[in-house]
Order: C-alpha cells, then structure tokens, then sequence
C-alpha cells in the first residue's frame, strides 16, 4: 500500500506520492504512467486530473507531473500550488519560501499558509517562438491566427507557458461548444505536441473568465497555467491591463505580467490514505 496525499487548486485536482514511498514499494519510474492512469481513474482509482511525484533534493524538491492520461507535462500551474501545499504539511522544506524544480525550469514559491493556503508563484517568461511552442507555421509568432474548425473560422494565439497553450477569446460560452472545439484544436495537426486550449470572456479590462480544455485531461475546472497564457495574450493584443483578475468556476486566480508572470492562488487538501497498486 502507498501513502498519497489528494489536494484541488481551485478545482484541479491532484494526487502526490512521494517517490521514496514508491521506491519502497518497488514503483519505478518507467511504472509512474502506469500508475497515472490507474489512480487517476474515477471509477476504479481514487480520480484526479493529474499526478505528481516529489523527489526531495538537498535545497528544493522536484515535480514530476502526469496527466490522467499517462502522458508527462513539463509544469501545471494549479499542480504547483497544490504540490507547494504537500511540501508544507509533510514539512519537507523549512520556511514559506520554495523553489520546485520541474520540466519547465526552476521556479520559486512563495507561501501563505492561513486559514486559506495561498501560494504567490513566479511562472517565469513566456516563450512565443513557433519552434518552442512548438507550432508548425512560418511566422515569427502565432498571435490572432485564423484556425479554421469544422468549417467555422477561430482567431488563435499560441505561446509556451511551461506547457503549450492556445488562447481564444469568446463573447459568450453559450456560443461555443468547449468540448467538441478544445479537443479539435488540441489535435490539429498544426500543433505537433498537442495543445492546451484556453476559452476567455472579458468581462472589463481587470477581470475575465476562464475555462481550459486540457492537453491530456480534457474540461478541468481551473488551469493555472492556462489562466497565465490567457491574460498574456489578452495584455499582448491590448484587451487587458497587466494585473488581471481571473475567475474559474470554484474561485479566482490573480495573474500579474512583468518581466515574468507571477500567478497567486489557493490550494486544499481533500484527502489522505494509502492506495493498493496492481
């Protein structure tokens, strides 16, 4: 039996093992897929959009991060936060200040741990080069792109936010089919690695909504990340100032754009026990 923690960011949510208690179990790292997808199940797991292994090391932790599906991912904004909370209540590291290596890079965490654990994260830069993002086109940057879906025209901006993302805007989601849209753009073969796909509502200069069909878990009720790539792209084409307001079905995310995107939020935790993995 391994002992998990569950936690959500705002509706996204996560389970973590720690990798020693896996180790001691005979859980290799070539079985973490495996084991992403059996404990991710909702009806024969324990149900999550995703999964996170914490590799301690000597001044920070490691964030290793698998989607339901299996499939790995460089950073998960919501995850981090989440992650940021185990790394507290196991008392792993000393402070209320992290850094959490991931696929993305090394990224520094600030923690707030009241009655309500916030975490104010520095997501880094964001990457709008094709070949990184990556996205197959010539252009210099993929910003307000025609994307044609089923016949309708869609104007896309890709950038990498530790993962890919593609952010539309939308005048109300009652128009839009989140479902049958987001999995369609995160196949288009334009996108060789597949990707995320943020739907936005302006709501004024300050404030937006956000829903995220996610790269290998599908409709979530919140994306970290996504929630950064949707008020970059909005403040890149003039729509939003650079302190942003992002309201998600559970709760709000705040997204500040500097010279680096700093995203501050909430994390729970729902659940600890131990899982049988066969």
């Amino acid at each position: 039996m391994i002992k998990f923690e569950k936690y959500h960011g705002l509706g996204n949510d996560f389970i973590i093992f720690n990798y020693k208690d896996l180790i001691l179990n005979n859980i290799k790292e070539e079985n973490f897929s495996d084991l992403a997808v059996k404990v991710c199940n909702i009806h024969t797991g324990i149900g999550a959009d995703g999964m996170m292994v914490l590799v301690e090391k000597e001044d920070c932790c490691q964030m290793i991060f698998i989607n339901s599906d299996g499939s790995i991912a460089s950073m998960c904004g919501n995850g981090i936060r989440c992650f940021s909370n185990y790394i507290y209540n196991n008392k792993i590291l000393d402070g209320t200040n992290y850094k959490v290596e991931t696929l993305a890079g090394l990224l520094n965490l600030d923690i707030y741990p009241n009655e309500k654990f916030t975490v104010r994260v520095n997501m880094g830069k964001p990457t709008l080069k094709p070949n990184v993002v990556p996205v197959d086109t010539f252009k210099e940057k993929f910003i307000n792109e025609e994307l044609v879906i089923d016949g309708k025209d869609y104007k896309v901006s890709s950038l990498l936010m530790g993962v890919p993302h593609t952010v539309l805007f939308v005048d109300d989601f009652k128009n839009i089919d989140l479902v049958k849209v987001g999995k369609a753009i995160e196949n288009n073969p334009i996108f060789p690695k597949k990707t995320n796909v943020n739907f936005v509502q302006i709501l004024n200069e300050d404030e937006v909504i956000v829903e995220t069909w996610e790269r290998g878990a599908g409709h979530t009720l919140a994306c970290g990340t996504g929630s950064c790539a949707s008020v970059v792209i909005g403040e890149l084409l003039g729509y939003l100032n650079s302190k942003v307001t992002v309201h998600l079905r559970l709760g709000d995310l705040a997204i500040e754009v500097k010279d680096e995107i700093y995203m501050t939020g909430p994390s729970n935790l729902i659940a600890k026990g131990e899982y049988k993995y066969n």
